[in-house]
């Protein structure tokens, strides 16, 4: 018996049955249904040229070299440690010619107040006259030998570890929060510890009271000074300088890694600050007050801050800015709207701080404790959220990728080197691979 096409509305007789809708169709609509798979085909021909297009204009040399500013960085910082290892072999040069020569000249000084004392008394025999001249060969042997052949340098070639740079393509999907790897190292913190936290390729400066304290590459505490002073509020390094740099309510410390030395800065003007990131180039600082504004600071010369800029208005009178990093010639920051309650991410350019993209962050609204940023793999960036317990990833585009229930509460964040996400939590500091 003869069927009638499936399209409601057509009388017409069935004649085939398409394979796209598994119905029976009229002829007409048998080709209807094909030209509309055909234009399909068109359009994904059109996307794939696009994206063909898009390929052919990408500026190689520019994308290479923003991924090589990565290696020039260590490039710089190795030439600064052979520098500083070439610096402390001549120091250590010095010392010991100039030991030798202090030891020579107490000899001749010695060796003058008794031929003096000979002098004096004009007495003297020919065998004190033989030892005189015994020991002025002998001086004179040791000294041309200092001149000559007294230091013996050793030097062998350096031997570079070629695992210490990997390179490799990354699929951005591989980098996903909600399978972080499991606390494989805690740090503890005493009662009265501050949260903040930061690291360059070396160390990670963490409080723990009452100490401040460089950890190592092996997770383990190499240096510790007591710290003195207020309540930290936020710590950023600073390649420029070689100096952590800490933040007080009203003032900056530096800290030199290698000394653990201390050092206030005296050259800002006093406000009360909260958060501080570091360029090459500035120093940036957000201020701990409603209506809170960001000042750059330009660091002239080592250990010199100068020039301040304070930025145009970046949140209204009843906002406040929780935190500020940097990332790539950009700045992260975290603002809370105490009208509307609400809080959000906004992306900046580091020369300008024009606004690149924002982000509402759904969170619980809490107008006493601050969020915390840093960041994250593919120039993504991470939040803790104390309030929820959460760890949330944002793409560098501002769009939320996952969001991950932390097994405690987490204060602050930070990446110490390429693969270790450190997390400082209200029972410690925790270490993830």
């Amino acid at each position: 018996m003869s069927q009638t096409c499936a399209i409601t509305s057509c009388n017409r007789l069935a004649r085939a049955l398409c394979h796209c809708c598994q119905k029976n169709v009229c002829i007409i609509h048998l080709n209807e249904h094909n030209d509309l798979l055909i234009s399909q085909l068109y359009r994904l021909i059109d996307n794939v040229n696009i994206l063909d297009n898009h390929l052919q204009t990408i500026n190689i040399q520019k994308t290479v070299n923003d991924y090589r500013e990565k290696l020039e960085q260590w490039r710089l910082e190795s030439h600064k440690k052979i520098d500083e290892f070439f610096k402390e072999k001549c120091q250590e040069l010095d010392q010991l010619v100039v030991d030798k020569l202090d030891e020579q000249r107490e000899e001749i000084y010695q060796l003058q107040s008794k031929m003096t004392e000979f002098v004096h008394e004009q007495q003297v025999t020919h065998q004190e006259i033989y030892e005189f001249k015994l020991i002025i060969d002998h001086l004179e042997q040791e000294i041309n030998n200092i001149e000559q052949k007294y230091v013996q340098i050793f030097t062998r070639p350096l031997i570079l570890d070629h695992s210490l740079i990997s390179i490799k393509g990354n699929n951005e999907e591989e980098y996903n929060l909600s399978i972080l790897s499991p606390v494989y190292k805690i740090i503890n913190r005493p009662d009265g510890s501050y949260g903040a936290l930061a690291s360059n390729n070396r160390h990670l400066l963490i409080h723990q009271a009452p100490n401040l304290c460089l950890v190592d590459e092996n997770l383990e505490i190499a240096k510790r000074i007591l710290w003195s002073h207020g309540r930290i509020y936020d710590i950023c390094w600073s390649s420029t300088i070689d100096r952590f740099i800490i933040l007080d309510e009203k003032y900056l410390f530096l800290v030199d890694e290698k000394t653990m030395l201390i050092e206030k800065v005296q050259t800002i003007e006093k406000r009360k600050w909260l958060s501080c990131t570091c360029s090459n180039e500035f120093l940036f600082l957000s201020t701990n007050e409603w209506g809170s504004s960001i000042t750059k600071i330009v660091f002239t010369s080592e250990k010199k801050l100068d020039k301040q800029w304070q930025s145009p208005m970046i949140c209204k009178k009843d906002e406040y800015i929780d935190i500020i990093t940097s990332n790539k010639r950009k700045l992260a920051i975290i603002i809370r709207n105490n009208t509307n309650k609400t809080i959000r991410l906004e992306l900046r350019s580091l020369e300008t701080l024009d606004c690149i993209w924002l982000l509402l962050l759904n969170l619980p609204w809490n107008a006493n404790r601050p969020f915390h940023c840093c960041p994250f793999v593919n120039e993504d960036w991470l939040v803790a959220d104390y309030e929820t317990g959460c760890l949330l990833h944002i793409t560098k585009t501002g769009k939320i990728k996952s969001i991950l229930p932390y097994n405690t509460v987490p204060y602050c964040v930070t990446m110490f080197g390429s693969n270790i996400l450190v997390v400082s939590a209200k029972d410690g500091i925790h270490f993830h691979n």
